[in-house]
């Protein structure tokens, strides 16, 4: 029993020197860690610039056209000689005019009124007789005869593809100016309807 009680003796002892040396807790501080914290990353690097954006220059629309040509006709594409052979041919009363054309003439009156009618003959000329179909007599009408030889090129016109003034020419894909009416191998010949006196 006596051991107990100094057994208790130095038990309690001690915790009194405990106590009084080191008995106030010091709190521990936070451990110090030589690894680097991780930041938030800070860019450095410049962002790329886009080049600076350039509005369009606007330049006035200009109107392309097909290239330009000249509408050529036959070399040498000479209007037809006329040649009067009757100027005063009555049937029924009614005036007629012969005149004579080379092989290929074509023609076009003016006047509807105006008939006229061609044949070949046995001099290998043209014969063309004309009349008015509502009797007209002592009249002058307008007869275009043209050199079936002479073919100008087919223009066509207001078709986008050239200037104001000038024809499309499809077969050879270019802007041509018309051929000027001497230069078409046409000429104007008066037809003369002269009055048939009972004949």
């Amino acid at each position: 029993m006596k051991n107990a009680l100094v057994l208790s003796f130095f038990i309690a002892l001690a915790s009194i020197l405990l106590a009084a040396c080191g008995g106030q807790q010091v709190e521990a501080a936070e451990p110090v860690s030589l690894e680097e914290q991780p930041q938030e990353p800070t860019s450095t690097s410049i962002p790329p610039t886009s080049a600076p954006v350039e509005s369009p220059v606007i330049e006035p629309t200009e109107t392309l056209y097909a290239p330009f040509c000249e509408a050529t006709v036959a070399n040498g594409c000479q209007a037809p000689t006329i040649t009067m052979i009757d100027p005063k041919y009555c049937v029924d009363k009614v005036p007629y005019v012969i005149i004579s054309a080379p092989p290929g003439t074509t023609f076009e009156s003016s006047d509807l009124d105006l008939d006229c009618n061609k044949e070949m003959h046995n001099d290998g000329n043209l014969r063309i007789a004309c009349h008015s179909l509502s009797g007209k007599d002592d009249w002058s009408y307008d007869l275009k005869v043209c050199n079936g030889a002479c073919t100008a090129p087919v223009l066509q016109m207001e078709t986008g593809q050239c200037p104001d003034g000038y024809g499309y020419d499809p077969t050879s894909m270019c802007c041509a100016a018309p051929a000027p009416a001497s230069g078409d191998g046409c000429t104007t010949f008066t037809v003369d309807l002269r009055v048939c006196f009972g004949e």
